[in-house]
C-alpha cells in the first residue's frame, strides 16, 4: 500500500462493521514481543515510572535503536493486574485524523475507559469537532487516571491530530497522562509544557546503557564478558543499545572481544547495515553528501563544518539532525559545535572511501590545515597521516616539537600511525620523525636517518626548533648507558630554549639517568639523579621512560637499605605492567631485581628466591647490561645462607673479573665476593679484593672492621659512621661496633650499640644484617636480656609470648588411624617456631640463622618434635602438625 499523494483524492472504503475494524486494530493496540534476553533495567522503570506519576506528558525520545519501545515495553508489562495502561503504535500511514483518533479511542477503552455512545472516526470523512471534547469528558470521567503509551510518535506530523492531542491531554483534568516514544520531538507546545512543569523527558543520556548493564546484556545473551570489555564496548557504543545486543552474535561465533572493543563497526556488518537501513537510506542524497563529508572528524565546530561541507551556515542541518535524534547531537565541549556518534561517524567514512576515496583524502588535509590553525596540532597531526601528507605530518612534528611526546610515549599519537613515511621522503624532517618513530616503536633507526638528525641539530644555518628535535632525536637513540653525553648536551642547551616542551625534558633527564647508571659517579650522585630523572618524568606521566628508571632507583635504593621507598617504587612499576596488560617475560627483570633484594633484606627468604627466579625470566630483553650482575649478587647472597660459599663464589667469579662494570655495580660485585671470602674463611682474599675497588660509600671501611672480628687485622669502625651514611651501612656500622665492644669486654656498650642498629633497621623491617652478622652480636642478640624485646621484629614467624603453646584439638572430621597416634606432649613456644621454619621447607642451617640458635640446637628442637608428634620424618611431622592445626 503506497500513502497518497499531496492534492489526490482517495475513494472512502466501506465502513466495516465494528467488530472487524476492532480485529484489524488489535495489533497496534498491544505492545511487541520482545527480543530474547532483554534485560530490564531497574533505574528506568523506576525512572519512567516516577515521570508517569509526575507529569501528564512523558517523552521518551532517542535515536533509532536507544531501547525507547523496550523500555515502554517492559514497563507496561511490569504494570500490577488492573492497571490502566494503554497502547498504541503507529506507523507511517497512521498520520490521517480520523484513522489516528479511531485507534487512540480503541486503546483507552482497552484501558478500560467507558467509551459507550462516542462515535468512532470514519476514514475519509472529516473529523467532527466533538470527538476531542467528548474524548476528554469520558478521560475524565474515568475513576482512576490512566495512561496512553504512543509508540513511534514520530510518524504524527499533521497539525490537527497535534493540537487535538494537545486540547484532549490539557482538558482530561490530569487523568490521561500520555507517554510518547520516539526518535524525534513531536510539534506541541513543549516550551509550554516546561514552563507549566507539566513534562518530564528521557533522553539518550539516560537510555545509554552502563557498563554494569552491558555485562548483564551480554549474560543474558549467553556470552559473559569481562568489566574492562564491558567497559570498552559501552564507551565505543556509546552507550547505544542496538549497538551492543548486535555485539552478541559475533562473540558467539568466537570473535574476540578485544577485536571488537577496538572497532565495534567493524563486526560482521550488521551495526552499519542497521544504520544504513535506519538512519541513512531515506536521507535525501544532498545530506547523504553532507553527512560523509563531516564525518572525518569528530567534533564539528561552525567554521569547520563550513571548510568541510563547502555551506554557510550548515549548522542549521545539524541543528535539525540533532533534534530529530539521527545520531548527531550538540557537543558540550564547544559553543556551537555537535557530535556525530562515533559508529554513525564510521559507517559515514566507510561510504566516503568506497565512493570518494580522493575526497576522503583532500577532507582529512582540511581538517589538519583547520586543527593545527586552531592551536590542536596532535589532532592536526592525526589528520595529515590519514590524508598521507607526510611533508606536512613531518613539519608539523618538528615545528610543534612532538618528538619529545613521541619519544616519552606521552601523546595521544603513538609510533605506529607513522610507520608508512617513506622512505624516499626527503629532508631532514623525515629522516627525524622516521628515526624516532623506530626508537618509540623499539627498533632500530636507519643509519643514514640517524646520520641525517646529526647533521640537522649540528647545523646552525637550521631553525632551532629542527636542531632541538634532532639533536633529541640522537640522545634517545644512544640512552643506554654507554651513550655519549655530547649530544645530551647540545640537546638540553637547545631544549632550553624552547619553553614549555616537559616531555622533551623528560627524554633529557631519562637519558642523564641512563648515562649515570653505566658512569664512575659515586652511589650519591647517580642515586640523586635519578630521583631527578624520577621526578621529570612522573610530571609527564611517561610510562615508557619510568618503567626502567623506577627499576633501578628502587634497586639502588634497596641497596642503600631504603627498603620502604624501594619496596614503593618497585611496586608501582610491577602494578603498571600488570594494568597494561603486560606478559611476566615482557616485564622489567630490574624491577624484580628490586623486589628480591628488598624481599631478602627483609628475610623473606621464598619471596626472594621467587622475585629472583621472576627477574631471570624477564632477563635478556630492553635490560641494562649491568642486570645479570646484579642478580648474581642476589643468588650469591642466597646460596650464602645455605653455607654453600664455594658456589656462591663460582656465581661471583666472571663479574668480579669484569673491569668494564659501572663502579657502583663493581662496587656491589666485589662487597659480595668479599663477604663470601670471609665466610669461606679466607679473610685476606677477602681483604684483598677490597683493596682492588672501594665503592665510595664507606662499605669498605666497615667490610674492614668486620675482618678484623672475625681474626683479620684489627681495623676500628670510624665514629660517627652510623650518622652520615645510608641505613644499611650504619646498621651494619653499628653491629660492627657493637661486636667491637664485645671483644674488649664492654657488654653495655655493645648493647646500647645494636640497639641503636635495631631502631634504625626497624623503621625498614631491615634484618638482614642482624642474620648475617659476626658471632659475637648474635650471642649477644640472642641471649642479652635487654635485647629480647628490641629483636622480637626479627622473626617473620615470632609466635605467641606465652612461654607454652597447649596442642589444639584434631578438627572435627579429621581422619583418624595407626598414622596419626595421639601427641603425647605439648610442644613448646621454640618448637612450634622450628617447626613453622620446617613447614617453610628451610634448611637446618637456615632455621639456626633465623633463630639466633645453633644448627645442634635446631636438630635438637627437631628430634623432640619428630617425638613428640610421632613421626619419623620432617614432612610427616609437618603434616601431622597440619592436621592438628598447629600451623
Amino acid at each position: 500500500m503506497q500513502p497518497r499523494a499531496k492534492g489526490t483524492e482517495e475513494v472512502p472504503a466501506p465502513r466495516a462493521p465494528v467488530a472487524d475494524r476492532r480485529a484489524a486494530l488489535s495489533g497496534k493496540l498491544i505492545p511487541p514481543e520482545l527480543a530474547n534476553a532483554t534485560v530490564p533495567r531497574s533505574r528506568l522503570l523506576t525512572l519512567l515510572t516516577h515521570a508517569v506519576q509526575r507529569s501528564p506528558l512523558t517523552l521518551l525520545s532517542g535515536p533509532a535503536g536507544s531501547g525507547k519501545t523496550t523500555l515502554a515495553t517492559t514497563w507496561q508489562r511490569s504494570r500490577p493486574a488492573g492497571s490502566t495502561v494503554g497502547w498504541l503504535t503507529l506507523d507511517e500511514y497512521d498520520d490521517d485524523p480520523a484513522t489516528f483518533w479511531t485507534y487512540v479511542i480503541e486503546a483507552l477503552a482497552a484501558a478500560g475507559v467507558d467509551m459507550t455512545g462516542l462515535a468512532r472516526p470514519v476514514t475519509g470523512e472529516i473529523l467532527p469537532p466533538s470527538v476531542i471534547p467528548l474524548l476528554a469528558m469520558q478521560v475524565f470521567a474515568h475513576s482512576r487516571p490512566v495512561v496512553l503509551v504512543i509508540d513511534q510518535a514520530d510518524h504524527l506530523s499533521t497539525r490537527s491530530i497535534l493540537a487535538g492531542l494537545d486540547l484532549l491531554l490539557r482538558n482530561s483534568g490530569h487523568r490521561l497522562h500520555l507517554v510518547m516514544c520516539g526518535r524525534a520531538d513531536p510539534a506541541l507546545p513543549l516550551h509550554q509544557y516546561r514552563l507549566g512543569g507539566t513534562i518530564s523527558e528521557i533522553r539518550a543520556a539516560q537510555l545509554a546503557f552502563t557498563p554494569e548493564e552491558t555485562r548483564e546484556l551480554f549474560r543474558a545473551g549467553g556470552v559473559p564478558i569481562s568489566p574492562e570489555v564491558a567497559r570498552g564496548l559501552c564507551e565505543q557504543a556509546e552507550g547505544w543499545a542496538v549497538g551492543l545486543r548486535l555485539a552478541v552474535a559475533p562473540l558467539k561465533q568466537g570473535v574476540d572481544p578485544g577485536q571488537l572493543v577496538t572497532s565495534l563497526a567493524h563486526d560482521d556488518g550488521s551495526v552499519a547495515q542497521y544504520l544504513f537501513a535506519e538512519v541513512l537510506q531515506d536521507r535525501p542524497a544532498s545530506l547523504r553528501r553532507f553527512l560523509m563529508r563531516i564525518s572525518v572528524t569528530a567534533e564539528l565546530e561552525p567554521e569547520l563544518l563550513s571548510r568541510l561541507s563547502g555551506r554557510p551556515h550548515s549548522e542549521r542541518i545539524l541543528a535539525g539532525l540533532a533534534r530529530a535524534n539521527a545520531f548527531v547531537e550538540a557537543s558540550p565541549g564547544a559553543q556551537g559545535g555537535y557530535h556525530i556518534h562515533p559508529l554513525f561517524r564510521e559507517m559515514l567514512q566507510a561510504e566516503l572511501d568506497y565512493s570518494a576515496p580522493s575526497e576522503l583524502a583532500r577532507l582529512h588535509r582540511v581538517c589538519a590545515a583547520w586543527y593545527v590553525e586552531a592551536g590542536h596540532a596532535t589532532e592536526g597531526l592525526r589528520h595529515a597521516i590519514a590524508a598521507e601528507d607526510w611533508a606536512f605530518a613531518t613539519n608539523l612534528i618538528v615545528d610543534e616539537m612532538l618528538v619529545g611526546s613521541l619519544l616519552a610515549g606521552t601523546g595521544e599519537l603513538g609510533p605506529h600511525g607513522l610507520d608508512g613515511v617513506p622512505r624516499a621522503l626527503p629532508g631532514a624532517e623525515a629522516a627525524v620523525v622516521r628515526a624516532s618513530a623506530a626508537i618509540a616503536g623499539r627498533r632500530t633507526p636507519a643509519a643514514s636517518d640517524l646520520d641525517a638528525a646529526a647533521a640537522a641539530s649540528a647545523d646552525p644555518a637550521n631553525r632551532p626548533r629542527l636542531r632541538a628535535a634532532a639533536a633529541l632525536t640522537g640522545v634517545a637513540a644512544n640512552m643506554g648507558p654507554d651513550g655519549p653525553g655530547g649530544p645530551l648536551v647540545a640537546a638540553a642547551e637547545l631544549i632550553e630554549e624552547l619553553p614549555g616542551d616537559s616531555a622533551s625534558r623528560a627524554v633529557i633527564a631519562a637519558a642523564r639517568a641512563r648515562i649515570a647508571l653505566g658512569g664512575d659517579a659515586p652511589m650519591a650522585d647517580i642515586v640523586s639523579t635519578l630521583r631527578a630523572a624520577d621526578a621529570a618524568i612522573a610530571s609527564v606521566g611517561s610510562a615508557r621512560l619510568g618503567a626502567p628508571i623506577h627499576g633501578s632507583l628502587a634497586l639502588l635504593e634497596a641497596y642503600e637499605g631504603r627498603l620502604n621507598r624501594a619496596e614503593q617504587l618497585a611496586g608501582e612499576a610491577e602494578a603498571a605492567g600488570v594494568a597494561r596488560g603486560t606478559v611476566e617475560p615482557d616485564r622489567s627483570a630490574t624491577v624484580a631485581a628490586a623486589l628480591a633484594w628488598v624481599a631478602l633484606d627483609r628475610w623473606e627468604v621464598d619471596a626472594a628466591r621467587d622475585w629472583l627466579a621472576r627477574a631471570r625470566e624477564r632477563s635478556g630483553g630492553q635490560e641494562p647490561p649491568f642486570t645479570e650482575p646484579l642478580l648474581a649478587t642476589l643468588q650469591s647472597r642466597l646460596l650464602r645462607l645455605r653455607h654453600e660459599n664455594d658456589l656462591a663464589e663460582t656465581v661471583l667469579r666472571v663479574h668480579r673479573e669484569d673491569r668494564h662494570l659501572p663502579r657502583w655495580v663493581r662496587g656491589l660485585v666485589v662487597t659480595e665476593a668479599a663477604r663470601t671470602e670471609f665466610a669461606r674463611g679466607r679473610i685476606q682474599a677477602g681483604l684483598a679484593l677490597l683493596d682492588e675497588h672501594d665503592d665510595g660509600t664507606g662499605r669498605s671501611i666497615v667490610l674492614r672492621s668486620t675482618a678484623g672480628v672475625l681474626g683479620g687485622p684489627e681495623v676500628a669502625p670510624p665514629a660517627g659512621i652510623r650518622d652520615t651514611l645510608h641505613p644499611a651501612v650504619a646498621v651494619e656500622a653499628a653491629i660492627v661496633q657493637a661486636c667491637w665492644h664485645v671483644q674488649r669486654g664492654a657488654v653495655p656498650l655493645a648493647v646500647t650499640e645494636l640497639q641503636r642498629a635495631l631502631e634504625l633497621a626497624g623503621s625498614e623491617t631491615l634484618r638482614w644484617p642482624f642474620f648475617d652478622a659476626p658471632p659475637p652480636a648474635r650471642r649477644l642478640l640472642r641471649m642479652h636480656p635487654q635485647l629480647q624485646a628490641p629483636t622480637a621484629w626479627l622473626s617473620p614467624s615470632a609466635g605467641p609470648s606465652a612461654g607454652q603453646v597447649a596442642v589444639r584439638r584434631r578438627p572435627s572430621g579429621a581422619p583418624r588411624g595407626e598414622e596419626n597416634p595421639p601427641v603425647t606432649q605439648d610442644l613448646s613456644e621454640r618448637e612450634l617456631e622450628v617447626l613453622t621454619q620446617l613447614a617453610a621447607m628451610l634448611s637446618t642451617a637456615e632455621i639456626a640463622a633465623t633463630m639466633f640458635i645453633s644448627v645442634n640446637t635446631v636438630r635438637t628442637h627437631i628430634r623432640s618434635i619428630l617425638r613428640k608428634l610421632s613421626a619419623t620424618r620432617r614432612n610427616q611431622a609437618v603434616r601431622r602438625a597440619r592436621e592438628l592445626g598447629l600451623i
